[in-house]
């Protein structure tokens, strides 16, 4: 069965504030939530989903871009 998590007990397990999930609704980022009423529900499913989706690792994805090719002013000032 697929659990149902809080607001409370997601901000606990990701260390996001409760204003940041929030916040992330409001700006529809985020893991998929949903209303039960006036209540707001995660699944595990879509967290683990949302999760897997986010960049990880020790590495930017602007550092596994191949270098910039060097400019000829540039080339020209370094060996000046």
């Amino acid at each position: 069965m697929n659990k149902l998590l809080t607001e409370e007990q997601l901000s606990e397990r990701i260390s996001v504030s409760m204003g940041t999930l929030r916040r992330w609704r409001l700006e529809s980022r985020g893991p998929k939530f949903h209303k039960l009423g006036s209540l707001v529900r995660y699944s595990e499913y879509d967290l683990e989903i949302w999760l897997q989706g986010r960049p990880s690792g020790g590495e930017s994805e602007t550092a596994r871009l191949p270098p910039k090719p060097a400019r000829k002013a540039d080339l020209l000032r370094n060996t000046g």
